[in-house]
């Protein structure tokens, strides 16, 4: 039997098995569809049943905090534990490394989970064509692709996000330090 039960967005699903299965926690580990972050309204309708379901079962929910307005309401009435960092970035790297990093450049991160994930959020959540893909990360100096280790980095998609975005793309070996840490704390609160 499980004694966690962790929720997540699947962009960090692959990391966060690879520390649950790193750390030997028996865990139970349930995925929501990448990118619901994008409308309030439809990672409500996906989390708060999710969130119903495991009322009570020592639940962790690696989310970021500012992921949904109300999730500081939901984490009361849930009582569940939760990462403090803001969205997944935060919880991959840490603020620190973050705020180093964005130092260097005007900077979208990408990971894993969005790189597998990028059509499914862009394209279909958010309705973007290539043409307002170009004009929403026209802003950007440059897209660093956070390698946290997890699976081989697939050149063709960052080929293919590059084509959609216009934005030069940059690979950066990242670990799993931070998320490992913050899931040690989170296991080892009462």
């Amino acid at each position: 039997m499980a004694d966690f039960k962790f929720i997540c967005c699947s962009v960090l699903a692959g990391e966060l098995k690879k520390v649950l299965n790193d750390l030997h926690l028996k865990a139970e580990l349930s995925c929501l569809t990448p990118g619901l972050h994008v409308d309030n309204r439809q990672l409500e309708q996906k989390l708060v049943p999710a969130l119903e379901d495991c009322c009570g079962k020592n639940l962790i929910l690696i989310y970021g905090s500012q992921c949904h307005p109300e999730m500081k309401t939901w984490q009361r009435k849930y009582n569940f534990r939760q990462p403090e960092e803001p969205d997944c970035i935060g919880i991959l790297l840490g603020q620190e490394r973050r705020e180093q990093f964005s130092r260097e450049a005007r900077t979208f991160y990408l990971t894993p989970g969005w790189l597998r994930h990028w059509k499914e959020i862009f394209e279909e959540n958010l309705g973007w064509d290539k043409t307002e893909a170009h004009l929403n990360f026209g802003r950007y100096e440059r897209i660093l692709f956070l390698d946290s280790g997890i699976s081989t980095v697939d050149e063709e998609k960052l080929l293919e996000f590059f084509d959609y975005t216009g934005v030069p793309i940059e690979i950066r070996p990242v670990g799993l330090n931070h998320i490992t840490n913050l899931i040690q704390k989170l296991t080892q609160c009462p």
